[in-house]
Parts: C-alpha cells; structure tokens; sequence
C-alpha cells in the first residue's frame, strides 16, 4: 500500500500505525507478528509494547479513528431520509469520509471475509454495514428499489474500499473513475 506521508515528524505510534498497516495489507492480519512489525521499524518487541499491548491494539488504532467517524456521521443522520437527494448528500459523505481515511480503509480491504479481524471490531463494522444500507433506501420502496439500493451500497464499497480488485479503464484517473461512479449512483437514486 503506498501512500503519501504528511509529515517527516510523525509521532512514534503513528509510524508503528503507518508500518503495521502496510504490513497488514502485504502479509495480512494474521500473516503479521508483532516481532514483524518491531523488526521494520527497528525495535525491540518491548519497545513496540510500551506504545501498545497488542497487535488488535494495533488494528483498532488504525481502525477506530474511521469507525469513530463513521459513528458520528449515522447518529448524526435521520431515522430515514425524505428524498433521493438527501439521500445522495448522505451517500456522499459517507464515501468521503472513507477516503479521507485511507489507511483504515485499505487495511478493511484484506479480503473478502474478514473473519480475521477481532469480534469487537466486525460487529461495529456489520453495524455500520447495516445502517448504511437502510439508509440508502427510502420508505415505501419495492423489492426491486431495495435489491437496487443494495446494490449500490456494494458499488460504493468496491469502488472506495475493494478498489484494487477491480477493472480498471486503461489511462483514467481515479478522480474520474470516482465522478463517472458517482453520477450512477446519483443517476440511479433518482430512477
């Protein structure tokens, strides 16, 4: 996983952040030690120990940071949304939240299943999942509206979290993916 880093001075937890979840995503969860994760960033296991306990330490301080937001952003929204366009403004937002954090989300993207990941964690993660979904419909949809809003909760996810497992147009970036994307989604909404 490459990303751009903010800052030469990054604190201590953050650099073990920033190594543990590239090392997440090359070796997976399970496929990390935490003797792994010292050795990259030159430590010693008890050095990496005084900044946290665990490697599921590790992961919920990579994760909790989006999951907080993603908290605050479903007990910020309403029960159910009125229009397609409040609805769009959600869907929004949620997306962006999720790329404004990528390092979270690229560590969310090892796998399909996640049956890996720490039960506190997966049940905050299929809560999410579940409410996201709600709310992508409107009341009184039929059978076929929810399957569609479904559906575009799942494009919404491949695009943003399971990107490197998707097609790719040969020369376009993905801020344009991103916008043709988010015109069918708008598109769809409103059928």
């Amino acid at each position: 996983m490459k990303r751009k880093r903010t800052s030469g001075n990054l604190s201590t937890r953050e650099k073990i952040l920033d190594i543990a979840a590239d090392l997440f995503v090359e070796h997976g969860y399970p496929g990390t030690p935490l003797s792994l994760i010292a050795s990259r960033l030159e430590f010693t296991k008890a050095a990496l120990y005084y900044h946290f306990k665990s490697k599921a330490d590790i992961l919920s301080g990579i994760l909790d940071p989006l999951l907080d937001e993603v908290d605050t952003l479903l007990a910020d929204t309403p029960e159910r949304f009125p229009n397609a366009d409040e609805r769009w403004k959600f869907l929004f937002a949620y997306s962006e939240l999720l790329l404004s954090n990528a390092r979270a989300v690229a560590v969310l993207s090892i796998g399909a299943n996640q049956a890996w990941m720490p039960e506190e964690i997966l049940t905050r993660i299929q809560w999410h999942r579940k409410r996201t979904i709600e709310l992508a419909m409107l009341p009184g949809m039929s059978d076929e509206e929810q399957v569609r809003a479904i559906l575009l909760m799942d494009v919404m996810h491949r695009e943003i979290v399971f990107e490197k497992d998707r097609s790719v147009v040969q020369g376009m970036t993905p801020e344009r993916r991103r916008e043709i994307v988010y015109g069918f989604v708008r598109e769809s909404l409103e059928a």
